[in-house]
């Protein structure tokens, strides 16, 4: 059972990492961040989040069997909606040459949506119950 996690995390790493260098690839034409925050970071955390994310699920689905599946969905949903307020509060400091920093914000804020909706869109495909 514990595969199928993995393979989930592996596969929703996978798809958010090439969602994510995708969407910074296009807004780094208008507002180039990638000083602040290359591809390679983009691909590391989103891999590092993806099988930091599927290790929870199988943790709180094993030891929470009847809910666990809802109490840990509730719990990305809020915490990825919590999470927006570290860029906006929280913001990095940028080198002399970056025009506008303002719009940083704007740029990292979607990227935090990414690994949950592809997490949710996925997981009831390979998690569903086996008999």
């Amino acid at each position: 059972m514990l595969v199928r996690y993995i393979i989930l995390g592996f596969v929703v790493a996978v798809l958010s990492s090439a969602s994510g260098i995708a969407y910074s690839f296009n807004y780094y034409k208008l507002f180039d961040f990638s000083a602040v925050l290359p591809f390679t970071k983009i691909a590391w955390l989103f891999t590092s989040g993806s099988l930091l994310v599927a290790g929870l699920s199988f943790i709180f689905n094993k030891f929470l069997k009847a809910i666990g599946g809802l109490i840990f969905n509730v719990l990305l949903a809020f915490g990825t909606i919590g999470s927006v307020i570290i860029p906006t509060v929280y913001p990095p400091t940028f080198p002399a040459e970056i025009e506008m920093p303002e719009f940083y914000p704007a740029f990292v804020i979607p990227l935090h949506f990414m690994v949950p909706m592809i997490w949710f869109a996925l997981s009831s495909y390979f998690l569903k119950n086996k008999p």
